[in-house]
């Protein structure tokens, strides 16, 4: 078979999988019946991500010329990251299991472990809260072996392939230097300490009367759930909203009949932008909302939905589907940060927000922001750590200087970031800050609702998968990122 063949074989079943994956999100609600659906589509493109297979990917790209090389390389990279996931795959299921099995016995009442959060997120006693926690860690605190069995698999897969260690395979994966997104990573909490420590103690003094030294995990669930920070996001409105507020930019909220808006139950999940086929058939999957995060879930989805909608025809196939994550998050944070300012919701809503809103509006945004910092920290110890006999007090500490708040050492179960999600969301704020900059700079303040923007945005959304972040970041601030920009998005108070 020639080189040419064998590369198209392979993106026909690359482009198959991305399918399969999408219609399990549209077809399945969650639970047993996705996953097994996932689980197929991963078992039917195992002979891509074989290690003769990525020998064979490799030998090909260096004989392609140089300037060609770029989809190949995206399409090597994805074989990489699945063949970590299908090493991990059995027990990463055999965890999952064991933790949806879970209970703990809470006074006379139990409650599965799996359900803890949103009980301790609804739950206004904080002694009842504490108490569902510390039985909820109690019963994790069991699932030890499963991790190690799961990060010894990815390990050992990461040496089959030719990697001394995880990172070394996820910054070839990833296109980073991890190393030195860690120094990033300190720089973002070091400029965004003062103003997030200022924030924590007006926050937790006001709504809990406690100070900070004494929150909890389980307090930080409850901290933002209050009636008048949630009041604007009434059921019904932010479709309806977020539609016109597109139509105003003149941009075709189904955007020619690529983008279908799919009203689903609430067993579907949170809202989420399935692509069967980039560009000719997105679907923004989602269910009824009311209150902030169902609002935010929502126009965190239209994002991406939009992004590849638009993407250009004649980008090649592996640059549509494996385009770097940060930038189809950047998209998604761009419109989460758009439907919460209050110049947004005054125009849309006939809002006149309340003058704290901004305050606790930067407050949870650097309280998501610097927890997905923590994470990040928390999974290079991991992968770069022979021995995980201190990975429940590492995280521990990795998250009190983060967060400033004490999580339970078993957390760590769940928050290992396997695959850096993390990055490609604090690297995604990176790119939605520079894109809300760059709009209010061509277009003011209400860019929202300027016709021109529309323009705009379709070019940026046409090519924007073909760059790296870098890149990305450079085209749109005309100048090297720098974190410092990041930092004082974050902790500057947008008004309007």
């Amino acid at each position: 078979m020639d080189a040419d063949s064998q590369l198209q074989q392979w993106l026909e079943r690359y482009i198959a999988y991305h399918r399969n994956v999408a219609l399990a999100g549209l077809n399945e609600p969650l639970g047993e019946g996705r996953e097994a659906r996932l689980v197929e589509a991963i078992e039917q493109c195992a002979d891509l991500y074989s290690e003769p297979a990525l020998a064979d990917l490799q030998r090909l790209i260096d004989e392609t010329p140089e300037a060609q090389r770029a989809p190949w390389q995206r399409l090597r990279a994805w074989g990489l990251m699945m063949s970590i996931r299908a090493a991990m795959l059995p027990h990463r299921r055999a965890l999952q299991a064991q933790q949806r099995s879970l209970t703990c016995r809470v006074d006379d009442e139990l409650i599965p472990v799996v359900s803890s959060f949103s009980r301790m997120a609804s739950e206004a006693r904080r002694d009842r809260r504490a108490a569902i926690e510390a039985a909820a860690t109690a019963q994790l605190a069991t699932l030890d072996e499963h991790f190690d069995t799961q990060v010894n698999a990815a390990r050992d897969d990461a040496f089959r392939l030719g990697y001394d260690s995880l990172d070394h395979l996820w910054g070839d994966v990833l296109g980073v230097d991890l190393e030195a997104l860690q120094e990033v990573a300190t720089t973002l909490l070091e400029k965004t300490e003062v103003a997030y420590t200022d924030l924590l103690a007006w926050a937790s003094h006001r709504r809990l009367r406690l100070p900070p030294a004494e929150l909890r995990r389980h307090d930080m669930l409850t901290l933002f759930t209050f009636t008048d920070y949630q009041k604007y996001y009434q059921p019904g409105f932010i479709e309806p909203a977020l539609q016109t507020c597109l139509q105003d930019m003149e941009i075709d909220p189904r955007v020619d009949g690529r983008l279908q808006w799919r009203e689903r139950d609430i067993t579907f999940g949170p809202p989420e932008a399935l692509a069967v086929a980039v560009p000719h058939e997105i679907v923004l999957s989602y269910c009824p909302s009311g209150g902030l995060q169902s609002a935010q879930a929502l126009a965190g989805a239209c994002g991406p939905a939009l992004l590849w909608a638009h993407t250009s025809e004649e980008l090649p196939l592996p640059l549509r589907l494996w385009g770097h994550s940060a930038i189809s998050t950047g998209n998604a944070q761009l419109f989460t940060d758009l439907v919460t300012h209050p110049s947004w919701l005054r125009y849309h809503g006939r809002f006149s927000v309340d003058i704290d809103y901004m305050s606790w509006q930067r407050l949870d945004r650097l309280y998501r922001f610097r927890r997905q910092l923590g994470r990040f920290l928390f999974t290079r110890h991991i992968n770069t750590s022979e021995s995980l006999a201190d990975a429940p007090e590492a995280y521990r500490d990795i998250m009190m200087e983060a967060c400033h708040i004490d999580y339970a050492p078993a957390y760590y179960l769940v928050d290992w970031d396997w695959q850096y999600a993390s990055l490609a969301f604090w690297q995604g704020w990176s790119v939605a800050y520079a894109l809300l900059d760059t709009l209010d700079e061509y277009f003011g303040q209400d860019w929202f609702r300027n016709p021109e923007t529309g323009q705009w945005l379709y070019q940026y959304w046409s090519e924007a998968l073909t760059h790296n972040v870098e890149t990305l970041l450079q085209g749109l601030l005309g100048a090297p990122w720098e974190a410092e920009l990041l930092a004082a998005a974050l902790c500057n108070e947008r008004v309007g």
